[in-house]
């Protein structure tokens, strides 16, 4: 989300194509390690009910499908946790509980130049 959409669209700061290349080969190797380790063949990452890792999970996931990553294309297994995740929650409030997320590429830039340059700053040290 932060290189996609954030540093782009909201900071008009470019990343690098092999950072986000690099981000996204890792994003595609922790969700098949979402499939193959924890998902399984169950309906939920622990079990046959809903916990709190399917709802963490299911959140972080939606940060990457906020800048238009297709997460669920081409995964079935995990395509189907995420609607049996939705449907235990109910579509509604899964769509209430991720509105601001998903709505995050229309976000303005930001106004005040020292805030932009202090948020940079933050943020490069971290991806560093």
């Amino acid at each position: 989300m932060w290189q996609k959409m954030m540093f782009p669209v909201v900071l008009h700061q470019l990343v690098p194509q092999e950072t986000l290349s690099y981000t996204l080969a890792e994003l595609d190797s922790c969700l098949q390690l979402l499939e193959t380790k924890f998902l399984r063949d169950q309906a939920f990452l622990t079990g046959p009910q809903i916990s709190v890792a399917d709802l963490m999970a299911i959140t972080e996931l939606m940060h990457p499908v906020s800048t238009g990553c297709q997460v669920f294309e081409c995964r079935p297994k995990l395509d189907a946790w995420r609607r049996h995740v939705e449907a235990v929650v109910r579509e509604d409030l899964f769509q209430e509980a991720h509105t601001v997320v998903l709505k995050a590429k229309d976000m303005p830039p930001l106004p005040a130049p020292t805030l932009k340059e202090k948020l940079l700053h933050s943020v490069w040290i971290l991806l560093q």
